[in-house]
């Protein structure tokens, strides 16, 4: 996520921005598993963010399918646990992956956008 940020992906040149608040966010993305200490703050930030929104997992064990999977600490996965729309594959997936599902992230959104006028 931190190399999106910067000039080889660059994802401001989308439009796109990482911000601090859910209230101000459109997409999630979650990452690794869900330990059972995240599980109410995960719950309360998806709350948080207003909808139309989108939530997107970026790896394998985001995904539920990574070495954490079917352990008693990781529950089925982020993503999972929060109904991801998109799944980015991989174990880390490279910076142009997590590009690739934000893109996809972002026509979701779009689709959402354009069903709920």
């Amino acid at each position: 996520m931190n190399a999106l940020a910067g000039p080889d992906y660059d994802i401001t040149q989308n439009g796109w921005d990482i911000v601090a608040s859910p209230r101000h966010a459109d997409v999630i993305t979650v990452t690794g598993p869900m330990v059972d200490a995240m599980r109410t703050p995960a719950a309360r930030t998806l709350e948080a963010v207003p909808d139309p929104k989108v939530v997107v997992a970026i790896g394998d064990c985001a995904a539920g399918t990574g070495v954490f999977a079917g352990t008693s600490g990781a529950g089925a996965g982020a993503g999972v646990e929060l109904g991801a729309t998109i799944i980015v594959p991989g174990c880390p997936p490279t910076p142009s992956m997590i590009k690739d599902g934000l893109l996809l992230a972002a026509q979701a959104l779009s689709d959402q956008l354009a069903s709920s006028v």
